[in-house]
């Protein structure tokens, strides 16, 4: 590496220090949308039952109860979870954000590498990578996250071409324990996109050795990914996504469609990122779900370096099909029938978001932009100068839009966003004017800083970071990991550890924080929804899942509840063991406390978590239980509903204690008068199993989504635990992958000290013999 060359990977670092060190040196994180909502409570439940010496398998607070370690975006397999042993789940999250980002530029630089391009444009390419729109928008959900930063490793490892078999088959268990460890880190379409580069660039670049690599690579994959796939396949079918499927347009919900195609060099000129219409995104009506990714720009990288890489040099061309394929499928994906037959296939149909397919050209953009960099470099007196000067020419001619954003720019937006002119004319012309300029300059800093002072990798390196820092600043929103550490006011007038059930959209915090943007997920967090109280040991019942992996009876319970008026839905909630409802407005008759803008209520006579019911009501599934728990003649605590037709049964109840033990495997000692059914508040899944005694008894749903296990008269011993199979199969699969590359590296070490079969035996040559004297 020379001097110049190592300055430019230096400033990459200096770049990661400046954006992170005030963030983790002020004690601050990073709590926009996923990470306070659900990642962070999750990660505390988790480290709850680690710190126990409990086995991280269920979540007993979520969605009525969930599964944990079969959830990838639980990420309990993850060994990058370890951080939440060593620190606050908040300061955990902001540090974890952090080293996975500078591992995530590393894996850049390390990917332009291995393709072939020298040091200083390495660094241009990973800088244009890293910080690309999708790279900041990674910060705001930590399975993501981890999942395109060893993804982006993996693509590396596939390079350059081995040169024998075993060298195939080596580095096919290194890429597929990458992989593997890409879906641990909790987002499996990006795993599945981090495995199809990997698998186009070693039937690209491998030719013959593909064949042995592709096959070491998907075991290994398969192998590290065990621990959560094998328990995750054992619980999906009885899961919201699986059972119930996708909401039609769900997969084009955030496609690449045209209101997007601005945003792709222009990252703020619709508003604030992570803003919805009130807070200031005024496109907001043409975007009608939330968007998965909130920044996709390229930057101005793209505009710069890619036409100089075009065509086959360095094998390019595999890298163009990969970019062009994520471009082409979200493109087309974006169009309504197109997506709508889309859902009916296979995988595709149990997956969201088009846009995730951005990821393809972004792992691309690394090695594409750095080969890009290196030929300007090559031709900067021949093409270089000429094309970077045409680009400042297009910016100035642009400028005048940015600097009369309110005559130029605006008639421009409105005609080409028509469903959001009227949201349009609201923004101040001063707000437009600081985003065209914000987006000007984001784009202008490049081909500028080479028009003046030629293609150095160095100020390239630096410019490339200082445009992308301006377009995704906005998603950097910090707060004090102290504040979000105290719990919300709302939880100070709730029974210890309580169970609730919150129906209320937001609450209004008497402190609001400093930056507007956190506004609403301060909103969200004082109402604790959507589940923030799992955070500090509140249980949830009715509450609608984030992901689809959730027990799809609670789901179907918690869909029905939004049908009912506020009383029923708190008949309903109580029913299940609520000991407080949060809403709007109080529930009548209850005792009830207005706390930052929403009324907590306390249940009179919530259900306990664990029963042995009185009376047993039948019901023909999961929304005519909740019409019964809701009814007025519902008895909570002793009745309890069951599923099938005919009339209500009288069941002989009596008394039970739960003996300590962990979520995943909990034990009761009963004692009932003749022979009863016991009610154990938690989601009902189809792995459960249950013993009275020690003798295998059978599992049944009960009151919509609980356990019910049917007791025999007298004192017996009940267990409730999840079948341990898939879990201990799933911890075989690592041990596998270790000690199939034990073995490998021994074989190539043992052949490397050995002579070829074919071929001459390496011998140190025979010295000549001495000359007589």
């Amino acid at each position: 590496m020379n001097r110049r060359s190592g300055v430019a990977v230096g400033i990459l670092l200096l770049a990661w220090l400046a954006i992170y060190a005030p963030i983790l040196l002020a004690g601050k994180m990073l709590p926009a949308r996923d990470v306070a909502a659900t990642q962070v409570p999750w990660r505390a439940v988790w480290a709850d039952q680690v710190r126990a010496r409990v086995p991280p398998l269920w979540d007993p607070y979520s969605n009525g109860g969930r599964p944990l370690l079969a959830n990838p975006n639980a990420m309990a397999a993850y060994p990058g979870t370890a951080l939440f042993l060593l620190a606050s789940p908040e300061t955990a999250a902001a540090w974890h954000l952090a080293l996975h980002h500078l591992l995530l530029l590393l894996g850049c630089y390390r990917l332009a590498r291995r393709g072939g391009a020298p040091e200083g444009p390495a660094a241009v390419g990973a800088a244009a990578a890293a910080t690309s729109g999708l790279a900041w928008s990674a910060l705001t959900f930590l399975n993501f996250q981890a999942s395109l930063t060893w993804a982006v490793w993996a693509a590396g490892s596939a390079l350059p071409a081995p040169t024998d078999r075993a060298a195939a088959v080596r580095r096919g268990l290194a890429g597929g324990a990458l992989l593997g460890l890409a879906f641990l880190g909790g987002e499996p379409v990006t795993a599945a996109i981090g495995a199809l580069v990997w698998a186009v660039l070693a039937a690209a670049r491998w030719r013959r050795l593909a064949v042995l690599g592709l096959p070491a690579a998907a075991l290994a994959a398969a192998g590290i990914a065990a621990p959560v796939l094998l328990p995750l396949l054992a619980t999906y079918p009885d899961t919201a996504r699986a059972h119930l499927g996708l909401a039609p347009g769900a997969l084009s919900a955030d496609a690449l469609a045209p209101r997007r195609y601005l945003e792709l060099l222009c990252p703020t000129l619709l508003g604030p990122p992570l803003a919805d219409a009130r807070g200031g995104f005024w496109a907001a009506p043409s975007f009608p779900w939330q968007r998965y990714d909130p920044l996709i720009f390229l930057g101005a990288s793209a505009l710069v370096a890619l036409p100089f890489a075009r065509g086959g040099g360095r094998g390019l061309r595999a890298w163009w099909a990969i970019a062009g394929g994520g471009i082409a499928a979200a493109l087309l994906l974006g169009l309504a029938p197109v997506s709508a037959a889309a859902e009916q296939v296979g995988l595709l149909g149990a997956a969201r978001y088009t846009i995730k397919l951005m990821v393809l050209p972004v792992i691309a953009l690394a090695p594409l932009v750095a080969a890009g960099w290196e030929r300007l470099q090559q031709r900067w007196r021949e093409a270089g100068r000429r094309w970077v000067l045409g680009l400042c020419a297009a910016l100035v001619l642009a400028l005048p839009l940015a600097l009369a954003a309110n005559r130029l720019l605006r008639p421009l937006l409105a005609a080409a966003y028509p469903a959001s002119a009227a949201t349009l004319a609201g923004v101040p012309a001063a707000t437009l004017r600081r985003d065209a300029l914000r987006d000007w300059l984001a784009l202008a800093l490049l081909p500028g800083a080479a028009a003046v002072a030629g293609p150095g990798a160095e100020i390239a390196t630096a410019t490339v970071l200082a445009g992308n820092w301006l377009g995704g600043r906005d998603v950097l929103l910090a707060d004090g990991a102290d504040v979000w550490r105290t719990p919300p006011a709302l939880v100070a007038v709730l029974p210890p550890h309580a169970t609730v059930a919150s129906f209320a959209a937001e609450g209004t915090p008497a402190a609001w924080p400093d930056a507007a943007g956190l506004r609403p997920f301060w909103a969200a967090r004082a109402a604790l929804v959507p589940e923030y109280g799992t955070r500090w040991g509140i249980a949830y019942v009715l509450s609608r899942g984030p992901d689809g992996l959730e027990p799809y009876r609670a789901e179907l319970l918690a869909a029905e509840a939004a049908h009912l008026a506020l009383a029923e839905r708190a008949a309903l909630a109580q029913s299940l063991g609520a000991q407080a409802v949060i809403a709007g407005k109080p529930v009548g008759g209850w005792p009830a406390q207005h706390v930052d803008g929403v009324w907590s209520s306390l249940a009179p006579h919530p259900a306990p978590r664990a029963y042995l019911a009185r009376r047993e009501l039948p019901a023909e599934g999961p929304v005519a239980a909740a019409r019964l728990l809701a009814a007025p003649g519902f008895r909570p605590g002793e009745d309890a509903v069951v599923d099938g037709g005919g009339g209500a049964q009288e069941l002989a109840g009596g008394a039970l204690t739960e003996v300590p033990s962990p979520p995943h495997h909990r034990r009761f000692e009963t004692s009932a008068e003749g022979p009863g059914l016991l009610v154990v508040q938690q989601s009902y899944l189809h792995c459960w199993r249950a013993a009275v005694d020690g003798r295998p008894a059978r599992v049944e749903p009960v009151n919509g989504a609980a356990l019910g296990v049917r007791v025999p008269a007298g004192r017996h011993v009940v267990e409730l635990f999840l079948d341990p199979t898939p879990y201990r199969l799933g911890a075989l699969g690592p041990l596998a992958v270790l000690l199939a590359a034990a073995l490998t590296w021994r074989a190539g070490a043992s052949r490397g000290r050995a002579a070829p079969t074919r071929g001459a035996a390496r011998t140190t040559p025979a010295s000549p013999p001495a000359p007589p004297r």
